[in-house]
């Protein structure tokens, strides 16, 4: 059937901003946007969208709303907002890119399904507003960088993982106790690093990447 008006509009508008590019961000395959020749529509759970991106990390369909949001909906799971604008997603993606080969920490977490963290910044470098939306919170200086992102959310909760970032001296200290007080749960140490490739013992920081130059 034919598509509403204000879905043609926003499939216009993307098209024009965003069509053609693409970029990789931990590695693999690319974030590739873009409609590809298929302009077509459809009834999604959270009103009109189109399938936009194709997101590499994942290797899997991002969807676009009307208004600008993205959501996916990997196999069984929901279909889950996961950026604000494609913008948002867009910094999002350039934050991690700029600090993905400083020595970085891993933790996991887990959260009620649906339950988006609140996050105490109190011990954290400053809030990165233009990077962060409903499945990744940025904060950061010159000094260091943490990143809260959705990893996962089967019926049964949400999984988290946390990355904290920061120039060698700066994680002399453990940061654990810095990420736990900004969730105000308990976090574990991750057995692998997706940024690096590599497993990881237990609380193991992964060194800068020769690339960080």
């Amino acid at each position: 059937m034919p598509a509403p008006e204000e879905l043609v509009i926003a499939m216009v508008r993307f098209e024009q901003r965003y069509g053609g590019l693409s970029y990789t961000v931990i590695g693999g395959d690319d974030m590739e946007y873009g409609l590809h020749g298929d302009p077509t529509g459809y009834h999604s759970p959270h009103g009109p969208a189109f399938t936009g991106i194709c997101d590499g990390d994942w290797t899997w369909d991002v969807d676009v709303l009307v208004d600008g949001r993205t959501a996916m909906q990997p196999g069984s799971w929901s279909h889950r907002i996961i950026d604000r604008s494609v913008d948002q997603r867009l910094e999002k993606h350039a934050m991690l890119i700029s600090v993905r080969h400083w020595p970085h920490r891993t933790y996991t977490c887990v959260f009620p399904a649906g339950q988006i963290p609140v996050i105490s910044g109190a011990l954290l470098p400053t809030s990165v507003p233009e990077a962060t939306g409903p499945a990744d919170m940025w904060f950061a200086s010159d000094r260091a960088a943490v990143q809260f992102t959705l990893r996962g959310w089967p019926p049964e909760h949400d999984q988290w993982i946390v990355r904290y970032f920061a120039h060698a001296s700066d994680l002399a200290v453990d940061p654990a106790v810095t990420v736990r007080t900004a969730l105000g749960r308990t976090v574990k140490p991750a057995d692998w690093c997706a940024l690096c490739a590599t497993p990881l013992a237990a609380d193991a920081a992964c060194p800068a990447s020769p690339a960080a130059d």
